[in-house]
């Protein structure tokens, strides 16, 4: 399962943010921190596709015992930041993104999001 280490922040006078320290030009913001954390994971999708699309491969997660000697990551730390694992919501299920476009575009077509369409597509199956 691919899980890489974000780092979440806010500032006074900004949105919340998270950004991937191996993932360069990977970034997410949204009014609250749990809808910051939820951007992420989809920035992070996207942020997949497009490296997928180039032909080039995702770069390593690296742990966080490795990320905390990073100039970037210690000083964001010492300002009072957190770091986050994010992780691909199509990693929990075994989707590829192929799989996850699919879905999007069905939720797309019922006016629904993609956790709805999966959520109501599961109570139907499970419906006695």
């Amino acid at each position: 399962m691919t899980t890489y280490v974000g780092i979440l922040e806010k500032d006074p006078t900004s949105l919340w943010g998270v950004w991937f320290p191996d993932l360069p030009g990977c970034i997410a913001a949204a009014e609250t921190a749990d809808a910051t954390v939820i951007q992420a994971a989809e920035a992070l999708v996207q942020w997949m596709a497009l490296i997928e699309e180039d032909g080039r491969t995702l770069p390593p997660a690296r742990t966080i015992e490795v990320l905390r000697q990073d100039v970037d990551v210690s000083q964001a730390l010492a300002a009072g930041h957190a770091a986050v694992v994010i992780r691909p919501p199509f990693d929990e299920l075994g989707l590829d993104e192929t799989a996850i476009r699919a879905i999007d575009s069905a939720a797309e077509r019922r006016g629904l999001s993609r956790r709805d369409l999966v959520r109501e597509m599961v109570l139907n199956q499970i419906a006695v």
